[in-house]
């Protein structure tokens, strides 16, 4: 298929069925066993309960500032304390402690996000209670990162399946749990 016909064929389809708005709809975070609270970007300094993640608006169409920005696009930022402008000039980076007070406050053992780059697929951040799992190998083709999945089962216990992208762009091959460190989560902090 040349180039012309694939992108004819791609707007066709985007107007035809405008799939996009199906992300309007959408949950911004989930909560798995009560204990573990996932999303795609970070924490936010306006989110003080889960009522307010029950009570986000649908359609959506996220303005900044606001908890739903924040939802999307805050990052954990090594060395800082609190709440500071993101880089990416969209919403926050936090610190350790954030995340440590966020899980005191709701009551939950871990933070589960995506939205940035980890070289091994998934890194932890605040003592272990914020975790970055990462799923595309040798992202945009730019870095040599492996991907990731994080398999929670039914006693709340977490490993991680890594993907590692192969010396060849675009191959990439399953490779067994590298780290096979899973562990009961604590509440205690």
């Amino acid at each position: 298929m040349n180039v012309i016909r694939l992108i004819e064929c791609m707007d066709f389809m985007m107007n035809a069925y405008d799939v996009t708005d199906v992300f309007t709809v959408m949950p911004l975070c989930g909560c798995v066993g009560s204990r573990i609270l996932c999303m795609h970007g970070g924490l936010s300094p306006q989110l003080k309960d889960f009522e307010q993640l029950r009570n986000i608006p649908r359609p959506l169409e996220p303005v900044s500032p606001s908890l739903e920005m924040d939802l999307l696009w805050a990052d954990p930022v090594v060395g800082i304390q609190g709440f500071e402008p993101n880089l990416r000039g969209a919403s926050f980076g936090f610190g350790e402690d954030v995340v440590i007070d966020v899980c005191k406050r709701l009551d939950i053992d871990m933070i589960a996000r995506a939205h940035q780059v980890v070289q091994d697929g998934y890194e932890f951040f605040g003592n272990r209670r914020l975790v970055t799992v990462f799923s595309a190998p040798h992202y945009c083709g730019q870095f040599d990162n492996a991907a990731a999945s994080m398999i929670v089962d039914e006693n709340l216990v977490c490993s991680f399946q890594i993907l590692r992208p192969q010396a060849m762009p675009g191959q990439t091959r399953l490779v067994k749990t590298v780290r096979n460190k899973t562990e009961k989560l604590s509440s205690e902090l």
